[in-house]
């Protein structure tokens, strides 16, 4: 077992080093060796979840064999691991950019170099092998080299810290996150103001927000006011700060907003300020220090509008679970709705809270067998819906509580977690919807898809879509349109195939949809879905937004009611968790809780949680065709999830029927060769058909097949043509008999199929047959292929070796769709034919004929029976002479 750990007293640039460690040793465990710097134990306060960093005493010592070690090489530095480094036969890998010292551990892997932080060192390996990272991963690693390198100021400064504090930019690292936690060095005359600052400030309720203004008078200049300002507003947290410093006569006016409610530029305007919503200052003179904080004063009470508070942002209704719940059985929740904690109920009374680690914790001391109420925190903090977010965010910090659940009147009405202040943290937390767009790693913005319906969308689907928003709002739900329509709304890819998601009574909604839209409502009341048909036959699915568990691994998903958010949490891949409101007002408005659009942009398909794979291992096969109908690629890290799931054989799980229908897809995707070859890659193929194992000519004929569907599709295409069946064609032709009726009764095709499967045996002998007849005539072809399915007659074109008979098949192909013989059975009785099986005999020469071009008009045929006639070829008793 390997780990990944740092130096006692940790700082930024250690648990950054960690982080980044992580990425070049991803099956080792991140420990935190002893105590946390102030800044860095505050980060951990809300960002622990995401950190996934053990303490010494969740580890067993004795299956530890490599320590990875940052930021210093020495076991006097390691706290609580010290004895563990000490141990014999420890082998160590070391990252550091401190001087050696005599007693420094000794690592098979060493780099130590003279740069202004650890963290450098590890990003230029993330770049030399190009290892992708998230914009946390970066926000991270850019707080350690901005703190070892006083933010690029430091003499130790080098400009590979420069280079990788550029490449952490690039792949989304935040400012202002890192702005949040690290320290600026002060001049003496910076921290005098600072001080008188302090002595200075007072806070403000104004709407809600926190509004933090403090004045300082001094008769010389201070240069870096907007420094000092920004170091205020880290030591007296705030919404907003605005800080007035009496220069030389002059009102120096500098503010900072962390809330859209605050707008400063808006409320300096009035004294000729400039800048944006989150930064503004002015400069003012002939104005005293009262006048001025009157003027903004009055500007607050005008710009700022009321804060977020609980209600906005909680999950509701909140998943509960009873005191005497078993720790087993609350894991197995926990997983099942994706939380990392849930409340402890007594009767309708909360007693409690149990979170993933409290269940961690009993089951390391096998007691998974005993109630909740025994693991649980007790010391219940809870906040009201109309608390403040801000003031959440103070609880949660201060007292390190992962979770504060939302009370009203004695009543559980909602949990907000860390997870949620993080969003809002990290996102656009101005005039938030029940379901805005709050956290794209690192940093969301609002995206607007109204315009993309219009010009995307049939201008009758976008009308049908503002007719759903309609009923919805007038029956007091949301709808959304949800999933692959959204993405491929996005990519610019045409897809009408329309999903709908109601937070509200689905099947009820679709009722009333299809009476405005004059259709019909076809419902499923156990999985609250229906279908909206409409008179023209055009469908609308539509879908209670529900959440999904499985009892067991590759198990078909047990289905619950719940909200949108859950309802895309359940889907496979962030790029499918996209949905856009409908209703009025909001129409367009994109809905992106996972990152999708910005993997979209990446061209990554993600899972959403590591057990995806191992629940629904269908998935596996999903993953791999999006990846190749879009040219993406698979992250690396749902890569090696899908190669261990494939490892634990869990799709050897699944039914027989289930793999069919995604391999199915894949065949009738416009080039399914790249996604095979994937399957083959990556150790799917076995699973699905063993038994093939395609060679080199396998693989070439193939290859073939979307070019000559393509080339098919412009000058003639049968409608019932099935792609998916050439392609088993070309692969069951390298198996025996015995091979491929395993594989038909395995995956039970349809008879037609099935037939078809059969009749391809003597496709090859047949083209053989066709090549060696020279100038073979359309109606001796039609006697050989007439009752050869398209599929099969598809694959004899394949088995040519020579152009002339690939064009007579298909000129015989283009010729037979219109060989329609005119002449009819009441035309042969007024030629004084008897009727019986003569006339079914001269109809079929009528249509050689035809094929063969002797004739091509009505009279033309007439014309060529009665000179059959006239030959004497038969009587008019109805018999051939």
């Amino acid at each position: 077992m390997q780990i990944i750990t740092s130096h006692n007293s940790l700082d930024f640039d250690g648990l950054a080093a960690m982080v980044a460690a992580g990425k070049l040793y991803p099956a080792a465990v991140k420990v935190q060796a002893g105590t946390l710097s102030k800044n860095v134990k505050q980060f951990m306060g809300l960002y622990k979840d995401m950190l996934l960093v053990k303490s010494p005493r969740e580890l067993k010592p004795d299956e530890v064999t490599c320590m990875i070690v940052v930021d210093t090489k020495n076991a006097n530095r390691l706290g609580r691991l010290k004895h563990l480094a000490l141990r014999p036969g420890m082998s160590f890998h070391i990252f550091d950019h401190h001087p050696s010292c005599p007693d420094d551990l000794t690592g098979v892997v060493e780099q130590v170099e003279e740069v202004g932080a650890t963290t450098t060192i590890l990003v230029e390996k993330i770049i030399e092998y190009n290892i992708p990272i998230s914009s946390f991963d970066a926000t991270v690693m850019a707080l350690g080299i901005y703190e070892d390198t006083g933010s690029l100021l430091f003499s130790s400064t080098t400009p590979r810290d420069a280079a990788a504090v550029a490449f952490l930019l690039s792949r989304g690292a935040n400012l202002a996150v890192v702005a949040n936690f690290i320290e600026e060095p002060f001049s003496g005359e910076q921290r005098m103001l600072l001080q008188n600052l302090l002595q200075t400030a007072r806070h403000y309720q104004v709407k809600g927000a926190d509004i933090l203004l403090a004045t300082s008078e001094t008769d010389q200049f201070i240069p870096g006011l907007d420094l000092v300002t920004h170091r205020l507003g880290e030591i007296e947290p705030a919404d907003a700060v605005f800080v007035v410093a009496m220069m030389e006569g002059k009102a120096n006016i500098v503010a900072r907003s962390r809330s859209n409610g605050v707008k400063v530029n808006e409320i300096l305007a009035p004294l000729g300020g400039r800048g944006h919503a989150k930064a503004a200052a002015a400069m003012v003179r002939d104005r005293n220090l009262e006048a001025v904080i009157s003027d903004i004063t009055k500007g607050l009470g005008e710009v700022v509008r009321p804060g977020l508070v609980a209600r906005d942002i909680m999950s509701s209704p909140v998943k509960t679970v009873p005191a005497h719940t078993t720790v087993e059985e609350a894991g197995r929740l926990m997983l099942r709705y994706g939380h990392t904690g849930m409340p402890v109920l007594e009767g309708d009374r909360i007693v409690g809270i149990i979170s993933r680690r409290d269940v961690d914790k009993a089951r390391l001391h096998d007691l998974g067998h005993a109630p909740v109420k025994g693991f649980m925190s007790s010391g219940i903090v809870s906040v009201t819906p109309d608390t403040l977010v801000t003031d959440i965010q103070k609880i949660m910090v201060e007292r390190d509580i992962g979770r504060l659940p939302v009370v009203e009147q004695g009543n559980l009405v909602g949990i907000v977690s860390r997870t949620d202040i993080l969003r809002t943290l990290h996102g656009d937390d101005g005039e938030l919807d029940d379901h805005e767009i709050l956290y794209e790693d690192g940093g969301s913005h609002r995206f607007d898809c109204r315009q993309l319906l219009a010009e995307r969308l049939p201008a009758r689907i976008r009308s049908d879509l503002e007719i759903a928003g309609k009923v919805a709002e007038e029956m007091g739900y949301a709808v959304y349109i949800v999933g692959g329509v959204v993405r491929d709304l996005l990519l610019g890819v045409p897809n009408y195939d329309i999903d709908l998601v109601v937070e509200g009574d689905g099947p009820e909604f679709a009722r009333q949809l299809a009476q405005q839209l004059r259709g019909r409502a076809r419902v499923h009341n156990r999985f609250q879905t229906a279908m909206v048909i409409l008179p023209d036959g055009f469908k609308i699915d539509v879908a209670t937004a529900r959440t999904e568990y499985y009892e067991f691994p590759a198990a078909l998903p047990t289905v619950e009611r719940s909200s949108l958010r859950e309802d895309l949490y359940r889907r496979d891949f962030t790029i499918n968790t996209m949905a856009a409101c409908l209703n009025p007002g909001r129409f367009g408005q994109l809905i992106d809780y996972f990152g999708g659009r910005k993997d979209l942009e990446a061209g990554l398909i993600r899972v959403l949680y590591n057990l995806s794979f191992v629940e629904d291992p269908t998935r596996i096969l999903r993953a791999i065709r999006f990846e190749q109908r879009y040219k993406f690629q698979i992250e690396p890290e749902t890569l090696r999830l899908a190669r261990d799931a494939i490892e634990r054989r869990l799709l050897g799980k699944l039914s027989y029927k289930r793999i069919w229908h995604e391999l199915q897809l894949i065949l009738e995707e416009k080039d399914p060769l790249p996604a095979l070859r994937r399957m083959e890659e990556i150790g799917v193929w076995g699973y699905v058909l063993p038994e093939a194992k395609p060679d080199s000519e396998t693989w070439i004929m193939l290859r073939r097949i979307p070019p000559i569907l393509g080339w098919l599709a412009e000058r003639w295409l049968h409608p019932q043509l099935r792609p998916w069946l050439i392609y088993l064609l070309v692969i069951f032709s390298r198996l025996t008999a015995g091979e491929v009726d395993v594989i038909l009764k395995r995956y039970q095709f349809d008879r037609e199929a099935v037939n078809t499967v059969v009749k391809a045996r003597e496709i090859p002998a047949l083209a053989r047959e066709i090549e060696e007849s020279t100038g073979m005539k359309m109606s001796v072809l039609d006697k050989k292929l007439r009752q050869v399915a398209i599929e099969n007659i598809v694959y004899l074109l394949m088995c040519f070796t020579n152009p002339e008979s690939w064009e007579n098949v298909v000129r015989y192909l283009e010729l037979r769709e219109d060989a329609q013989v005119q002449v009819s059975g009441h035309d042969l009785k007024r030629l004084g034919l008897k009727q019986g099986p003569l006339y079914q005999q001269i109809l079929s020469e009528l249509r050689d004929a035809r094929l063969d071009g002797l004739v091509k008009t009505y009279d033309q045929e007439l014309n060529l029976v009665r000179e059959w006639i006239a030959e004497g070829r038969f009587n008019t008793d109805g018999k051939i002479n």
